[in-house]
């Protein structure tokens, strides 16, 4: 489903990772960015953290 939906076929596990709950999942698996230039990038975020959930949080449209 989303904006996912036939990318993969049918295997929800590539980014769902914890099974039975859809509401926990990994982006940087396959949207992968350095972590340190992703750190240097968000030196003035509050709260920032590099994991999926956070990048989530400010970036619900996969975009800057």
């Amino acid at each position: 489903s989303g904006n996912h939906r036939s990318v993969w076929g049918s295997n929800c596990a590539t980014c769902h990772v914890s099974p039975g709950n859809f509401r926990a999942f990994e982006c940087i698996n396959c949207h992968e960015h350095s972590k340190s230039q992703t750190d240097d990038d968000h030196d003035e975020v509050r709260s920032y953290s590099y994991n999926s959930g956070a990048c989530y949080s400010c970036h619900r449209d996969g975009r800057k």
